[in-house]
């Protein structure tokens, strides 16, 4: 009905009207739904958990064991392994540690693997019956070893310190330490103090945690004494 001083609404601006109205119920009816399901949900509260470093820790309880040409101090935890058939001289012992699946701290003795190649390398010096252990321990070889150097990945020729060693670029992950010398690669010379005859050695630590300790080792190197 036409009054006067009043313009007729149009038909369009009653449909846009509608329009609007339907977008605004369709809005609350899904807000009311989002806040039954959030109030339906259980209060279950997510948090990342702390990282956890593992350290292997030096027990100060140790067991003393003599194998003929030298002794030294194990932990009184870890457990001597019987030396596998071959033409090595080995002695090895391993950590019952199950988080981290067990250190090993092997042996060689005159008989040095001649290709046996390590992730890390420690220099050591013989001082007549004992060790010296000169700087610490290198970071892993493959960080300053020219990869293409060598034809034998699995055992590259590379040094630390001066001293030659052989560094396996092929299993980077493992963490494998070997000692070496000015005695040579994967060797040192020690002299028993009773009989006076001298023996090479080759001392290697794996461990398999993801934050390695190498506490257990250095003790154990500096514990050793020729008889």
């Amino acid at each position: 009905m036409y009054k006067a001083g009043k313009r007729p609404k149009s038909k369009r601006w009653r449909a846009l009207k509608w329009v609007l109205l339907t977008v605004v119920l369709l809005a609350c009816i899904g807000w009311a739904g989002q806040a039954i399901r959030h109030a339906l949900k259980p209060k279950t509260v997510i948090t990342q958990g702390r990282a956890v470093t593992t350290h292997v820790s030096y027990t100060t309880k140790t067991k003393h064991y003599n194998e003929g040409d030298f002794a030294l101090d194990i932990p009184d935890t870890w457990q001597p392994i019987p030396r596998p058939a071959g033409p090595y001289k080995s002695f090895t012992w391993q950590s019952s540690d199950r988080i981290t699946d067990g250190q090993v701290i092997e042996i060689y003795e005159d008989t040095i693997p001649e290709n046996f190649s390590v992730n890390r390398v420690l220099i050591v010096e013989g001082e007549n019956d004992h060790l010296m252990i000169n700087g610490s321990i290198s970071d892993n070889c493959s960080n300053y070893t020219d990869q293409f150097s060598s034809a034998n990945p699995l055992a590259a020729p590379a040094k630390w310190q001066g001293v030659a060693f052989l560094c396996d670029q092929a299993n980077q992950e493992r963490d494998v330490i070997g000692t070496s010398s000015t005695d040579g690669i994967n060797t040192v010379i020690l002299k028993s103090q009773s009989a006076g005859a001298s023996h090479k050695f080759l001392f290697t630590y794996t461990d398999y945690s993801v934050n390695p300790d190498y506490t257990v080792f250095l003790n154990v190197l500096n514990s050793l004494r020729m008889n």
